[in-house]
């Protein structure tokens, strides 16, 4: 931790800040990952679906892993995710393949839940039971 930085749980469902660096490293990786799959795509057409598939799912997570200090760190770590994958949008929907409104859902649907999960574990509130 950068000192400066405080430890204090902020106000608020989302904390905003780290709701935009999470969005931005996300959205980083979706980028490369998806600048990679053509080479995977070489190897294998079955490889190229689940390394995208893989990708989406670990940028999400890592969008969303700086929920511990928001209020609702399931809520931050789903918008964290949702708008990493808001920002990949504009440079898919040029190609018609990646204009199916099923899988856009889908995609949106998973970066909310993996988002919900991450933040959710990210703020140690898995697995600890209710007080």
């Amino acid at each position: 931790m950068q000192s400066g930085q405080s430890t204090a749980v902020r106000p608020g469902l989302v904390d905003v800040p780290n709701a935009v660096r999470g969005a931005s490293t996300g959205f980083s990786v979706l980028l490369i990952g998806g600048l990679l799959a053509p080479m995977v795509t070489l190897a294998s057409t079955v490889l190229a679906t689940v390394w995208l598939t893989g990708v989406a799912v670990v940028a999400f997570a890592v969008a969303a892993r700086r929920s511990r200090l928001a209020g609702a760190p399931a809520v931050h770590g789903a918008v964290a995710a949702v708008f990493a994958y808001v920002l990949v949008l504009p440079l898919l929907l040029p190609f018609e393949q990646s204009r199916d409104p099923l899988q856009i859902s889908l995609t949106a649907l998973t970066a909310v839940v993996v988002g919900a999960g991450i933040g959710s574990l990210a703020a140690g509130r898995i697995g600890k039971p209710r007080s």
